[in-house]
């Protein structure tokens, strides 16, 4: 700081004397002054004189004598802070990180005031030390799942430098260097799931079952013999059996169907195939049976009822049917059984009077044979012929 106060006065002192030699050039004489005027012009002239000398004066001692190195630099030493140095990066307890574009140590120089004005006196001003700020603690490592799923840890984001703080403090303190703080490292964003287009939902009808679908086809069934077209319908059912074999009212249509087409071979065979898995349906089993008393095979037929029997035992019909077949085989005793149950069912039904009046007469019980055709002629259900044969039979 001296040598440049010196640097500055031995400057001005030059040009001072450069001044003071050419200063001859520019005096030039006097025009000879009006008589009378003298003494005017020479007071004039050594009032100038004596001001250009004082103005000179002046100017040397404010512009040529400079500052004291000492009284010049006090106040602009106090004025300005001692240097930050930052710690280097990696260095410190507290691991701070250096702040972007300065160097390690920056010194403030102290500038000189400017000449044409005297050095202003600046109160130091109190440098606070920055408080300083723990880093955050570690987070605590998260354990590794056990095999064979990893899960990879994610890396910590860098972080980011941050301006020191700064608080005041008391006058008077001594400066000390900030601590850089250390932004703890932000928390990786968890994804977040983009959203999934809609599907387009298709609108199906709900699947029918094997028997809701063998009903619908039952009823087109019926609806092509109504229309006079049974040829197709028999299509139609063959293969709803085929698809629900169980399907009673389509079996007993196509058995109908078949017996009127002339296909009694065929609808006798589908009648025992469903009484193989369903033996409780009797209308199959007088059906099958009048189709072998039809072919002269009464003993086949007997058997057929026989199977079906146990199901039977509320329905008069099937047991005057068994009846009448018993006593065409001479199985008088059989008939008689028979016929007194569909008699003990129906007792208004003069048939079955009138047929256990011929088993007993064939079994030799005359009394009890005509016991039963008076009750078969006091029925009055009987058609024309049966009624002259129980006539013939009371004579």
């Amino acid at each position: 700081m001296s040598l440049i106060n010196q640097m500055l006065k031995d400057l001005d002192a030059r040009h001072a004397a450069e001044a003071r030699k050419g200063l001859h050039r520019e005096v030039r004489a006097l025009p000879a002054a009006p008589a009378g005027g003298g003494w005017r012009r020479l007071f004039v002239g050594g009032a100038a004189l004596l001001l250009a000398a004082g103005g000179g004066w002046l100017a040397y001692e404010r512009f040529g004598s400079g500052f004291d190195t000492a009284e010049a630099s006090a106040p602009i030493a106090a004025a300005v802070p001692a240097p930050v140095a930052l710690p280097p990066a990696g260095e410190g307890a507290e691991g701070a990180s250096e702040a972007p574009g300065l160097p390690p140590s920056a010194a403030v120089p102290a500038w000189p005031a400017p000449a044409d004005m005297p050095p202003p006196v600046v109160p130091a001003a109190p440098v606070v030390p920055a408080p300083a700020v723990s880093p955050p603690a570690p987070a605590a490592p998260v354990a590794a799942p056990s095999p064979p799923a990893r899960v990879a840890e994610p890396s910590p984001a860098p972080a980011a430098p941050a301006t020191p703080a700064v608080a005041p403090a008391a006058p008077g303190a001594q400066p000390a260097a900030p601590a850089a703080v250390r932004a703890p490292a932000a928390a990786p964003a968890s994804p977040v799931p983009a959203p999934t287009a809609a599907g387009v939902v298709e609108k199906r009808p709900p699947a029918k079952s094997v028997r809701e679908q063998a009903d619908a086809d039952h009823q087109r069934a019926v609806a092509l013999v109504t229309g006079g077209r049974p040829a197709e319908a028999v299509d139609l059912l063959l293969d709803v059996l085929r698809r629900d074999g169980g399907h009673v009212s389509s079996r007993q249509l196509l058995a109908r169907l078949l017996v009127d087409l002339g296909r009694r071979d065929e609808a006798l065979a589908l009648l025992v195939e469903g009484l193989a898995a369903q033996p409780g349906q009797i209308q199959w089993a007088m059906s099958a049976a009048r189709l072998l008393v039809d072919r002269g095979d009464p003993g086949a037929a007997a058997g057929i009822l026989q199977g079906s029997l146990p199901f039977a035992s509320a329905n008069a019909d099937y047991l005057g049917f068994a009846g009448y077949l018993a006593h065409r085989l001479d199985r008088h005793q059989a008939a008689v059984e028979h016929y007194r149950a569909a008699a003990r069912i129906a007792p208004g039904d003069g048939r079955w009077w009138l047929g256990l009046g011929l088993a007993l007469e064939a079994g030799q019980h005359a009394a009890e044979a005509r016991e039963a055709f008076l009750r078969a002629r006091q029925s009055g259900s009987l058609n024309a012929d049966l009624a002259a044969l129980v006539d013939q039979k009371l004579r």
